[in-house]
């Protein structure tokens, strides 16, 4: 009963986050200004920049809807083209995945960053590593339980 719980629960995140980078992609600014460490934000608001950066964001939010799809297709028949094995070890990599970003660069994000005073760094900390942890660790236990 709790993977497919935590299956549509994680559909849901992944969908909530993609919503978010699509609205920052088209012009949007709320909470932008936490999602990246300080000495990327020049290059990233740079105007020379601001397409790259925008294709990068829809990226970004295109493979969280395909995670979302992944995920749930673990417990629905959701059309993929692959067999369940293959999605269970497309969910594992998605779990893999987050929980690498939770463990972080060992420099700027995650859990073992050297620099923890920047307004990145505390919502990293308060924010993006526990959900990060949440999305590997539960994504893992979709494909295990």
């Amino acid at each position: 009963m709790i993977p497919p719980i935590l299956a549509y629960i994680n559909a849901i995140i992944f969908l909530l986050i993609s919503s978010l980078h699509f609205y920052w992609a088209f012009g949007g600014s709320w909470a932008i200004q936490y999602t990246m460490p300080e000495e990327y934000k020049e290059s990233f608001f740079n105007p020379k920049n601001k397409l790259k950066m925008a294709i990068s964001t829809l990226i970004v939010a295109c493979g969280l809807i395909a995670f979302s799809w992944i995920t749930i297709s673990n417990h629905h028949d959701c059309g993929i083209p692959v067999s369940n094995y293959w999605v269970t070890i497309l969910t594992r990599v998605i779990g893999t995945i987050f929980i690498i970003r939770a463990i972080g660069d060992f420099n700027h994000f995650g859990l073992f960053k050297n620099k923890s005073d920047s307004l990145f760094a505390k919502k990293d900390s308060r924010i993006f590593v526990p959900l990060c942890l949440y999305l590997g660790i539960s994504s893992l236990l979709i494909t295990f339980l």
